[in-house]
Order: structure tokens, then sequence, then C-alpha cells
């Protein structure tokens, strides 16, 4: 049975998730970006005025069908971060208009950075006059895109613990703790495919799943929309079709049992309907960019540091990219997110007819499923190797597949032992949000605790304060700001409800409460290397 909640928890959880990761926003420009700006800005997917600006942007070589620069990677996220930038746009060409009018001529280049790189990379666009736009795109994609998407999924989080029968309170702490102690937190803080692709994925499982069994969506419907999403997935990256893949299985099995035959392929193809937009998108920028519609974008790029292993750097299975996908210091995800490890734990209640009312042996298997293909999958990708470059990344996607069996267990234990590993957890996710050093993790929560709380926007705007703030020149204090933030979270719960205030459970005038479903600063850094 789906557990009462107290009206405007969802939206206050939407609202508080949506606060605390723009407050992290990190100033990062990454190869989606420049997509974005061409899709908004020139009506184009050539990059061919930031060639030279990411190692990923290429000219295209003689063999492809299409001339210009392009990059090697799916368009999904930026298209979609496109959406929010394309009606801001004439603010952002304002502020970009009005800062380089008073620019002086030969003004002062300094960025503190012991990574050369990445000082390198300021200095080149500072002097082409690229540095306030870029933060502001920056800016808008993750404050009107990624945070809102993470926001989303931890809702949709919330919706599911509650379906499958934990109590409202003990639902709330779990989606705050999968909100804030997992690499949920750490991906929102600016435009990336992987953490776009763990919500797509994850929504489609929800809408074949109906763990409530009272969405108002005819079943049809949400195989369709599953299909989407799904689809969605692949345009993001082509490791999302490993997700498309195993929910349109999934989507299938669950009607085994339910009907006739016919009904299963129905189901195959109204998920496959679904997700033909997206992959019809993804054919589309494939062909007018490289002039091949079924060839990756990664076909096209030249030679690089181990892209002659195997095909484009994906080659057979190695052991070694397997422990270091879970277990590398810097981002395996055992020990970026070691909450997660307590879903092992999980089929030790298979023994009964669920975990927890509504997570039964199929969903299970799944999540597993969903995690043991992208760990492999991963493991004969070099490319894995760079990922310390910008921290957990390619398993993201796991993370909530993973984390809704953790919860269950978590939910078995101690109190005092679930809340001593839920405040760690959230600990360790928050040190690495705020610092986000390339180093080790427990190199991020020694610096944070050596050297106190920090914002990664603060922490590069005191590198930057000659141009932008000389009055923050060091290291300026992210207090004010962290206590602003706190001062909107407390007033998101505290303030009343419409007609109900908050705390009040159970019902609405003797009725239980129904699960519905229709319920800058400029400044840039660059993901690189030092």
């Amino acid at each position: 049975m789906q557990t009462p909640v107290p009206p405007g928890w969802r939206i206050r959880l939407f609202l508080t998730c949506w606060v605390v990761y723009v407050a992290h926003f990190a100033t990062d420009v990454v190869r989606e970006h420049y997509l974005t700006m061409s899709i908004v800005e020139a009506q184009t997917f050539r990059l061919d005025p930031y060639v030279g600006l990411h190692d990923d942007i290429f000219e295209n070589p003689p063999q492809a069908g299409s001339e210009g620069a392009h990059h090697g990677a799916n368009p999904g996220i930026s298209m979609i971060a496109a959406i929010p930038y394309l009606p801001l746009r004439p603010i952002v060409d304002f502020v970009v208009a009005r800062e380089l009018g008073n620019r002086a001529s030969a003004d002062s280049i300094v960025y503190r950075d012991s990574r050369n790189k990445r000082v390198e990379f300021y200095k080149t666009i500072r002097e082409r006059g690229l540095d306030i736009r870029f933060g502001l795109v920056s800016a808008v994609t993750q404050v009107f895109c990624m945070a809102p998407l993470a926001a989303a999924s931890v809702v949709a989080m919330l919706e599911t613990l509650l379906a499958i029968g934990v109590a409202a309170r003990l639902a709330l702490g779990g989606s705050i703790l999968f909100a804030f102690g997992t690499p949920i937190f750490f991906r929102a803080a600016y435009l990336n495919q992987n953490l776009a692709i763990a919500v797509f994925a994850f929504w489609a499982f929800l809408l074949v799943w109906n763990p409530s069994g009272r969405t108002r969506w005819r079943q049809s419907t949400r195989e369709y929309s599953a299909g989407v999403f799904g689809g969605l997935c692949l345009l993001c990256d082509y490791s999302g079709g490993l997700a498309l893949a195993l929910i349109g299985i999934y989507a299938c099995w669950a009607r085994l049992g339910t009907g006739p035959i016919k009904e299963v392929a129905g189901t195959a193809l109204r998920y496959t309907s679904g997700a033909l937009g997206p992959i019809l998108i993804l054919w589309f920028y494939q062909w007018s960019s490289f002039g091949n519609p079924f060839l990756p974008p990664q076909h096209w790029m030249p030679p690089v540091e181990w892209s002659e292993i195997g095909y484009q750097g994906v080659g057979g299975f190695t052991p070694e990219l397997f422990r270091m996908l879970l277990l590398d210091s810097r981002f395996g995800l055992l020990v970026v997110a070691p909450i997660l490890t307590l879903s092992l734990f999980a089929p030790l209640a298979w023994r009964t007819a669920a975990v927890t009312p509504g997570l039964r042996r199929r969903e299970l298997i799944i999540c597993f499923t969903m995690t043991a293909a992208f760990i492999l999958f991963f493991s004969t990708v070099q490319y894995t190797r760079l990922q310390w470059v910008t921290g957990i990344r390619y398993l993201v996607p796991v993370v909530p597949f993973l984390f809704l069996p953790a919860v269950t267990v978590l939910t078995r234990l101690p109190r005092v032992a679930a809340i001593v590993l839920g405040a760690g957890s959230i600990a360790l996710t928050w040190s690495l949000a705020m610092v986000r050093d390339q180093g080790t993790v427990a190199r991020n929560l020694f610096r944070v605790a050596t050297e106190g709380f920090q914002l990664p926007w603060l922490t590069v705007l005191g590198k930057l304060s000659t141009q932008y703030a000389p009055t923050l020149e060091g290291r300026p204090s992210p207090f004010p700001i962290l206590t602003v933030v706190g001062g909107i979270v407390f007033l998101i719960w505290w303030l009343k409800w419409p007609r109900r205030p908050f705390g009040i459970e159970g019902s609405v005038d003797g009725t239980e409460i129904a699960h519905s479903a229709n319920d800058s600063n400029g400044l840039v850094e660059q993901t690189h290397a030092p």
C-alpha cells in the first residue's frame, strides 16, 4: 500500500535539492557546452569557432561525408541544455556586451592555479573575450538543466520508496540520502551526459514498474513513455544503449504472465516506437555532422592515446579497468559511494517474497543486471583511466539502481547504525562536491577538514579575483552564502503549505493521501588534465 505522505513534501524536496545543487555549481566548461552554444547561437552542429579549446573537438577527417569541426560525443544533453539557454540568451548577450565594452584593451590575466592546462585555457578564452559567455552558459545549463533534472530524480526516489512500503519519514530521509550521499550530488554541478542517463533510465524503469500501481497513465502509455526515456539515454551517450535495451527487456518480462504472447509483442512495439524518436534525432545529428547516420561520433576522432586498442579504445574485458571502476581511490564507485555496498546484502532477503513490500525479485534482478552491464562494458573502455580528470562518471547511471536495494537494507539496520552510515555518506559526498580535487577521495576529505567548507564556484572566483572581484582575493569565505542557502531551505520546510501546515501526516479530511503520478559571475574552469 502507498505510504501516506504530508502534502507539499514532493515540492519541498525538489526545491531543497535544486537550491543546494545550484549553490554547489562548478564552473567547468566541458565539450557538451560547445554544442549547446552552437545550436542556440549559430543554429548549427559545427564547432569550428572552438577548435583548439577542447581536446575532444576535432576537424572532420577527409573520409567523412561532411566538413567542419565536431566533438566525439552524442548530442543529447547538449540539445536538452539548449532549451533553457535559448530564452536566456538575450540576457547573456547583454551582459557579455556590457562587460566587454567596459574592459580595458590590455587588462591583466591572472589565474592562481597550479594546473597549467587550465591556466592556459583561461588565458586563451580571456584574450578572445569568451570568458564571460562561457561562465554564464555553464551557469545557465547547470541551474536550469542539470540541477532540476537531478532534483526531479530525487523526488522520483521518494515516490518509489513510498510505493514499496517505506514509512513516510524514512522515505524522506532515504531520498535526502540519495540526493546528497551519492554521486548524484557531485555530478549535478555541471553539464554532463552521465547523470542524464541515470535520470532517464530510472524514470523509464519506474514507468514500466509502476510500483504503486496507482498511476493514472494507461500501461500502453507508460510503455511508450519508457521507450522515449530509454531512447534519450542513447541520444545522450552510446553507453545509454545498455539502459535502453535492458529496460525494454524488463518491459516485455513484466508483460509475461499477464496475457497472451501478443501482449508481449505489443509492449515491445510500443517501447520501440517511443525510443524511435530520440534514435532518429541521433541519426540525423550523425548524418548532418559526419555524413553517415549510423557511425558514432567516436568513429571520426583522430587517434589518441589508447584509441588503437579495439574499436576506438573499446576492446576486450580488462581486469585492471574493472578494479579501477569499483575501487580506484580517486573515482571508484565503492570508494566514492560506500553506502551502495549495502545493496550486496539485499539478495539475502530473497528467501521471502520481497525485500520490502513491492521491491520483488524481478526488480532486484533488473537493478543488479543494469549495474553489471555498465561495469562490464566500461571494463572494456580504455578511457576509464581518465575518470580522475572529472571524478566518478561512467558508473553514475547505476547509482539509482544500486541505491534502491541499498536503502531497503539500510532501513533494516538499527537506527543508530543507519544514521551513522547515512551521515558519513553525506559528509563524504559533500566534501567531493565542495572541493572537487582531482586527487583521492581521502584528499578531498582532508582538505575540508583542514581548509574548512568551500563552494567550487567561489573557489574559482578567488583564483580569478584580479579580473572580476579584487576584494575576494585569496580564499573567499563560503559562510555567508551557506547561511543564505540554509535560510532558504529552512523557509522551504517551515512555511505552511496551503490549507495544511507542515508536519500533519496521515490523511486529508479523513481520506488517505493517495499517490499521484501527476502530482554567474563569468567564471570558467576547463575540464582538462593538468
